[in-house]
């Protein structure tokens, strides 16, 4: 039986140890942005009447709290190596697979907004008038699925991208990128092991494939200079808190050398298509076409007079559009998130040789923002 002293001695750690911590998070400073989560903290709570009586002021104060505990980055990490070792899921969207592979849950077919997103490339197709390509990207976690553990849900991206290939219209062509991806000798590898996005090598996979499709010629993989930056960790690794699993390397592929880009928010002409100075920030992914923006052009003119192609999409098309703008003079991506105005308007304007809807899976199944594809 403990000593009453024993009761007391812990009482008193327990009491001095929540004095400490109250005392570093009211002294330690407040840093805005989680380098390791990638992602902004909460702002501090605002007192109002109007948050007190809705309950949203309690809310605040503990999400703003929970990001400032003193040392959450090592109570998080800790926990998530706890799930690790005890055999749970190592977060509620990310699971842990061999060799330092961290992917995506996945994902979950959702008919209302199957059936919505499908309408809206179809009817954007009508409206044209066109032919429009469609382009879905299976995930990582489907081509690595082999090597996740105790893995119960299955991934079924092949069979969840041909009911949605099903869904399409006449005007829309559809391209069968899994049949590909499964032919290669490890498609994993395909993807990065960090983040949920394919690695060039898979953007060069799916870049081939269109091509040949369209019977246009493409530069080959011998024909690019590749550059290579180290230390590489990406989404996956900031949701699943495994803070311990080692970076990887990002390629940069090197090829046409007058290549030219402008976007929506910075009409500015940049020389190139890689952005190196994002290599020193905590997204080192955004250093492809300088990340998501509205309206992207990449203007090419060693393809001078082999057209322009139009890329409706989601983020794997930064990497994918550093590749495309080798086959047209032109290559125009839009991303729905940002872009506001009639994607029609802009076909009418512009004369496009070829039209590509490109999404991952993971996006065409929550993205909202594809009825503004009118």
């Amino acid at each position: 039986m403990k000593s009453r002293f024993d009761e007391k001695l812990m009482i008193a750690a327990f009491c001095g140890f929540l004095g400490v911590m109250s005392l570093l998070f009211l002294l330690l400073p407040k840093e805005k942005f989680s380098a390791l989560e990638k992602r902004y903290l909460s702002d501090a709570p605002v007192l109002t009447w109007e948050n007190l009586s809705s309950g949203k002021f309690g809310s605040d104060v503990e999400s703003y709290m929970a990001d400032y505990i003193p040392g959450r980055n090592f109570f998080v990490g800790l926990n998530a190596y706890v799930d690790l070792f005890t055999g749970r899921q190592v977060s509620e969207g990310v699971y842990a697979a061999e060799g330092n592979r961290l992917v995506q849950a996945p994902v979950v077919w959702n008919e209302k907004q199957a059936q919505q997103n499908m309408q809206a490339i179809n009817s954007f197709a009508e409206k044209i008038g066109r032919q429009v390509d469609l382009m879905l990207v299976p995930s990582a976690g489907w081509a690595a699925q082999d090597t996740i553990v105790g893995l119960s849900d299955p991934y079924e991206d092949e069979a969840l991208i041909q009911r949605l290939y099903d869904l399409c219209g006449e005007s829309v062509r559809t391209i069968d990128l899994t049949s590909v991806i499964k032919a290669q000798e490890d498609p994993a590898s395909l993807y990065y092991r960090t983040d949920h996005h394919w690695t060039t090598d898979g953007a060069y996979l799916a870049y081939e494939t269109y091509m040949q499709l369209l019977g246009r010629d493409y530069r080959a993989k011998e024909d690019f200079t590749v550059e290579t930056a180290s230390g590489f960790q990406g989404s996956t690794y900031s949701e699943s808190a495994l803070w311990l699993t080692p970076g990887e390397d990002i390629e940069m592929w090197h090829g046409s050398s007058n290549i030219t880009v402008t976007n929506g928010e910075n009409p500015e002409p940049h020389q190139g298509v890689f952005y190196k100075e994002r290599l020193e920030e905590a997204d080192k992914y955004t250093a492809f076409l300088d990340g998501n923006h509205s309206i992207v052009r990449i203007t090419n003119p060693d393809a001078q007079g082999k057209g322009k192609l139009l890329v409706i999409r989601d983020s794997y098309s930064n990497c994918l559009g550093t590749l495309l703008t080798e086959s047209y003079e032109e290559v125009v991506l839009v991303d729905l998130r940002y872009y506001k105005n009639p994607v029609s308007q802009l076909c009418a304007e512009e004369n496009f040789t070829d039209v590509l809807v490109c999404y991952s899976m993971d996006n065409i199944m929550t993205d909202t923002n594809l009825v503004w594809l009118q």
